[in-house]
C-alpha cells in the first residue's frame, strides 16, 4: 500500500509538472506581447529574424533566450515580488543606500567613502553598431548608463567617474567642427552636471564633476565658447534643478542652464516671470525602477516645464531630409513615468522648431535626453532651431548646415554622454563620413519610452 501510495503521488506531481509547463507555455503565446517596458523605460526584445548568419553564429538562439527573458508572464509581478523580498536582506544603513550591477565594479573600498571605479563597454558598442545597419540605444541614459546609484535623503545620484582620454577625445572632436564649418559658424559647447557633486555628501569619495568639466574646457580650443552651466547650476543646488527619482535633470535647471548660455552667446536672457510655468505631477522615473527604493517611492517628483512666450511650429524630419511632420514643443499630455516626455515629445534623429522671432539666426543642438528640457529656450532668441539626437541620426552634420544655412552649433551633453567613446564615435561619423546620407527609403524614427509622440499640433 506504502509504495502505491508512493507510485502514485510521484505520478501526480509529475503530471501536475507538466500540466503547470502546459499552461504556461499557452498563457506565453495566447497572451498579449509588450513591446516596450513602461518600468523599465526600454524596448522590449522581439523575437528574432531567422538568418543564416546569426544562426551559424549562435546569435539566433541567445536572441530567442533574450525574448523569452523579456516577455515571459507576470513578468512585471515578479519582478516588484522580487523587489519587496530584497528588501529585507542585507546590511541597512538609514542614511545611504547602495544600488549596484556587480559587474561594472571592479574594486568598493572598506572606508565610508566607498570609492568605486567601473569597467566600460565602449569598444563593444562601437563594434556593435559598426556591424548594424540599424538605429541601436546603445547609450540609452534610462539604464545602460546606470552603474551604481545611491539613494540618499530619499534622493537617487548616480555615482559619477570621468575619464580625461575621453574628455580629451571630445574636445579635439568639437575642434574639429570647428574647423570643418568654418570661422562664420560659431561653436558652443555645454557640460552638463548629473547632481552628483550637488547632492552626494562631502565624505562619500568620487570624481568631482566640477573637476571633469573645468579639464575640459581647459583643453578645448580657444574659439569654442564655453558654457558655463555648472556654475549657475550651482548658485541653485538647493532648488528643484534635478528629480528625486529620474536620472535627468528638472526643468527649472535647464532654465539655469539656459541663462548660462544667453551669457556665453551674449543674449539677454528672458526673467522666470516671462514663462508659463506647468507641472506635471506623481512621477516617478527611471532610478526609482532600478532600485525599486520605497524611500525613492514615498518621494515621487513633479515635472516642471516652462513654456516660452513665443509662437512656434515643431515638426520633425525623415531621413532623406526632405518632408517635414508636425510634432510637438510641449507635449503636455504625458503623464506618468513617461512625464519627462513633455519636453519635445520625442527623440527624433532631426527636429525643427520655427519660432516667432524674425531674426534671422538659426542654430543646431546636438543633445542627449537631457537636451529635450534645453532646447525650447533656444527658440526665445534664434527664428529657427534645428535638434540633432546624437543617438539616433543617420546624416552628415555639415550637409545639414549647409542646405539649412545655419551659423551656430552647440553641443550639450550630460557628463555621463561626454565621458562615453561612443558618443566622439558617432559624432565624428556626422562630421567625416555620409553616414546614411542618401537613404534608399526613410527608416522608421526610433523614440525612447522615456518620451512620447503624438499626433495632435502646436498652434503656430
Amino acid at each position: 500500500m506504502k509504495i502505491y501510495f508512493i507510485s502514485f503521488y510521484s505520478k501526480l506531481n509529475s503530471f501536475l509538472f507538466v500540466l503547470i509547463l502546459i499552461i504556461v507555455g499557452l498563457l506565453f503565446i495566447v497572451l498579449p506581447k509588450e513591446k516596450i517596458s513602461e518600468n523599465e523605460k526600454r524596448v522590449l526584445k522581439q523575437f528574432p529574424d531567422f538568418t543564416k548568419v546569426n544562426l551559424f553564429s549562435g546569435k539566433y538562439f541567445e536572441d530567442i533566450d533574450l525574448y523569452y527573458s523579456d516577455n515571459f508572464i507576470f513578468r512585471n509581478t515578479i519582478i516588484e515580488m522580487a523587489s519587496e523580498i530584497k528588501k529585507y536582506k542585507g546590511i541597512k544603513n538609514k542614511e545611504i543606500q547602495y544600488f549596484t550591477k556587480t559587474k561594472a565594479i571592479n574594486k568598493l573600498t572598506k572606508n565610508t567613502g566607498k570609492s568605486i571605479n567601473f569597467v566600460t563597454s565602449d569598444d563593444e558598442k562601437i563594434k556593435n553598431v559598426e556591424n548594424s545597419s540599424t538605429i541601436i540605444d546603445t547609450t540609452s541614459e534610462a539604464y545602460n548608463n546606470i552603474n551604481s546609484v545611491i539613494v540618499y535623503k530619499r534622493k537617487a545620484i548616480q555615482i559619477y567617474s570621468g575619464s580625461k582620454k575621453k574628455l580629451s577625445s571630445f574636445a579635439s572632436l568639437v575642434s574639429k567642427y570647428k574647423t570643418a564649418l568654418g570661422s562664420n559658424v560659431t561653436v558652443f559647447c555645454m557640460a552638463l552636471p548629473v547632481g552628483s557633486d550637488f547632492n552626494l555628501p562631502n565624505s562619500f569619495k568620487k570624481d568631482r564633476e566640477k573637476t571633469s568639466i573645468n579639464y575640459l574646457y581647459n583643453v578645448m580650443n580657444p574659439s569654442i565658447k564655453c558654457v558655463y552651466a555648472y556654475e549657475e547650476l550651482e548658485k541653485h543646488q538647493n532648488e528643484y534643478i534635478q528629480f528625486n527619482t529620474d536620472h535627468h535633470w528638472t526643468g527649472r535647471g535647464a532654465y539655469y542652464a539656459y541663462l548660462a548660455f544667453c551669457k556665453s552667446a551674449g543674449l539677454e536672457p528672458l526673467p522666470i516671470d516671462k514663462f508659463e510655468i506647468k507641472k506635471i505631477n506623481n512621477f516617478l522615473g527611471t532610478l526609482y525602477y532600478y532600485t525599486r527604493s520605497e524611500d525613492l517611492k514615498k518621494n515621487k517628483d513633479y515635472v516642471e516645464y516652462f513654456k516660452i512666450p513665443n509662437r512656434t511650429k515643431a515638426t520633425y524630419f525623415d531621413e532623406k531630409l526632405i518632408s517635414e511632420k508636425r510634432t510637438l514643443l510641449y507635449a503636455e499630455y504625458a503623464r506618468g513615468g513617461n512625464s519627462y516626455g513633455v519636453f519635445l515629445g520625442g527623440d527624433y534623429p532631426l527636429m525643427h522648431i520655427k519660432s516667432d522671432v524674425k531674426n534671422g539666426q538659426k542654430i543646431l543642438i546636438i543633445k542627449d535626453s537631457y537636451g529635450n528640457a534645453f532646447a525650447p529656450f533656444l527658440c526665445a532668441h534664434y527664428e529657427d532651431v534645428y535638434i540633432v539626437d546624437y543617438r539616433y541620426l543617420k546624416y552628415n552634420i555639415k550637409s545639414i548646415m549647409k542646405k539649412f544655412d545655419i551659423n551656430n552649433i552647440i553641443f550639450a551633453h550630460n557628463l555621463f554622454v561626454l565621458n562615453s567613446s561612443y558618443t566622439t564615435f558617432q559624432e565624428s561619423k556626422f562630421l567625416n563620413s555620409n553616414f546614411i546620407s542618401n537613404p534608399a527609403k526613410p527608416q522608421q524614427v526610433v523614440v525612447k519610452k522615456d518620451t512620447l509622440t503624438n499626433n495632435k499640433n502646436e498652434k503656430y
